[in-house]
């Protein structure tokens, strides 16, 4: 048996995982990222990006190839057959945005499903330095005081011990990690909605012609109702339900009623090569604990939820984003390892709303399954734009003197706008930069960032002598008038209601660590301080 060391050990490579390895690489931590399955994976699940992810993937590097996917967000529309002419707009996606085409450099959705961004992220993590291996299975793992120790198993059977300060389990729902762990999770469960996704082999497009990467056709007559994606070429997916207490079950979908049943939903008799059919259980799920001793939960190992407000893969990614810095920060001794306590406080309150407000959903009333599940009371159904963005961090990696004191310290705090609040996402405002127009998040780079005004010359000093006395990397900016960057149009300053010596100190990872409103006597002291607390120096 083998034996190596590598910095962060990451078990499974869907967006979860592999956002993890790239953002790490990004911070040149080399990580080794093992996944049981041979190959990414090739079905369009997780198919819209909210604006929130658009921006990490931004930061990334990697939000060019993002956008060369599609055009937009998926649209669906309703036929009584594949083959009519008659059909209606299934959903107003515009609506279900409206009002954040401000907040963000990025539109505030877009199709780019699992089977597209998957190889985006590999060959971006490979790109920085990154490992990743496929049809390689955990066996087990312990930890100690030094990092953790697992076993590795690969196609070969050959066995590999490796050494790692740090394991992140990205391996799903059903993934062995937590269960290794005997963390417990809170949630509804398994929702009473039982789904088959069927796979085939069709000339179905031909009916659809017109129908873009990305989108779907919805079914409805009275013999079949179901709803037509597009995987590659003539494969597609069909996706329909079942109903248990009426005796169906997933084993009366044989390849002669799948085909029988695409035929119905089509309006005509075409060959039809039945591929795969995979039963599916929506379930809101929330591990308790999403840190326990050197392993940390990522992805639906971490939060479970239904996919009725596109919130899993998303919500993924974003913690990959909160997790990799810190972890980053604690192995290269720029912070202490206290810093990755942060992680479960910011990322759980995230991970248990997101996962309760998608109980819900406008899909899933279009679907008529809306009475099928336990929903979510009305009045505890928050917008959209605090399920996206509209949330505000309390933990010790934010220095924040105005925290609202709540009945439970442990909910996630909403907010109803982004003004620089610490704990908040850096707002968005479009500036200009040597003739270019950049975004307030395009100033944010792999390490810590302060933003000033015009008359924050003291603070572009203090950033380097912070730098220099705590050897991190801090970057400044003054924005004004007569700043580095431009705020031409005044959006930064009505928006954050900065003075031009006020300052925002700005995580790796685009969040507000710190504000100050006045210049103090003692800037480099204060910057120093503020630097030292986030970082767990203190």
């Amino acid at each position: 048996m083998s034996d190596r060391r590598v910095p962060v050990l990451i078990v499974g490579a869907g967006v979860g995982g592999l956002a993890t390895s790239a953002l790490l690489a990004k911070h040149r931590i080399p990580s080794l990222l093992v996944e049981k399955r041979r190959e990414v994976f090739i079905y369009p699940k997780a198919r819209n990006l909210s604006f929130r992810t658009l921006e990490v993937l931004r930061g990334l590097g990697v939000g060019d190839e993002v956008r060369a996917v599609a055009a937009g967000v998926s649209s669906m529309v309703v036929k009584p057959t594949l083959n009519s002419t008659d059909q209606r707009q299934a959903l107003d996606v515009d609506a279900l945005f409206s009002g954040m085409a401000e907040l963000s450099p990025e539109p505030a959705a877009q199709y780019c499903p699992q089977s597209k961004l998957e190889p985006i992220l590999l060959a971006h993590a490979r790109k920085l330095g990154s490992e990743v291996r496929y049809g390689t299975e955990l066996l087990s793992f312990e930890q100690h005081d030094s990092g953790v120790t697992a076993v590795l198993r690969y196609d070969s059977n050959d066995l590999e011990t490796v050494r790692a300060d740090f394991l992140v389990a990205a391996d799903g729902v059903h993934g062995p990690v937590r269960q290794m762990l005997g963390l417990t999770t809170s949630g509804y469960g398994p929702l009473p909605i039982y789904v088959v996704f069927v796979y085939f082999r069709a000339p179905w497009r031909t009916f659809v012609p017109d129908l873009g990467d990305g989108d779907a056709v919805q079914v409805e007559n009275p013999s079949v109702q179901g709803i037509f994606v597009s995987v590659s070429d003539d494969r597609g997916m069909f996706i329909t339900t079942y109903y248990p207490d009426k005796g169906e079950t997933v084993t009366q979908f044989t390849p002669q009623r799948c085909s029988e049943m695409i035929r119905t939903a089509v309006g005509e008799d075409i060959d039809i090569e039945i591929l795969q059919v995979a039963p599916w259980q929506p379930c809101e799920q929330v591990a308790d604990q999403f840190r326990c001793g050197r392993v940390f939960l990522v992805g639906d190992s971490a939060h479970t939820m239904p996919p009725f407000k596109g919130g899993g893969a998303n919500t993924a990614i974003q913690s990959a984003h909160n997790l990799a810095w810190k972890m980053a920060a604690v192995i290269d001794g720029a912070a202490e390892p206290a810093l990755l306590d942060t992680f479960h406080t910011e990322r759980h309150p995230v991970g248990s709303f997101s996962a309760r407000q998608s109980l819900t959903g406008p899909t899933l009333k279009m679907l008529g399954l809306d009475r099928e599940g336990p929903g979510l009371p009305a009045d505890e159904e928050a917008p959209m734009f605090n399920l996206l963005i509209g949330y505000r961090y309390r933990s010790t990696a934010v220095v924040a003197a105005d925290e609202p004191i709540t009945a439970d310290p442990n909910a996630l705090l909403l907010v109803d706008g982004l003004r620089g609040q610490p704990g908040t996402r850096l707002p968005h405002a479009w500036l200009r930069r040597d003739d270019h127009r950049v975004s307030t998040l395009d100033l944010v780079g792999h390490g810590f960032t302060v933003l000033t005004g015009d008359a924050g010359a003291k603070w572009c000093a203090s950033a380097a002598v912070a730098a220099d006395t705590l050897g991190v990397p801090v970057s400044a900016h003054s924005i004004g008038v007569d700043g580095d960057v431009a705020d031409v149009d005044g959006q930064w300053a009505a928006t954050t209601g900065l003075t031009p010596e006020a300052a925002l100190l700005i995580r790796p990872d685009d969040v507000v660590g710190w504000r100050v409103d006045t210049l103090p006597k003692d800037p480099d002291r204060q910057l120093c301080q503020a630097l030292s607390a986030i970082l767990a120096r203190t």
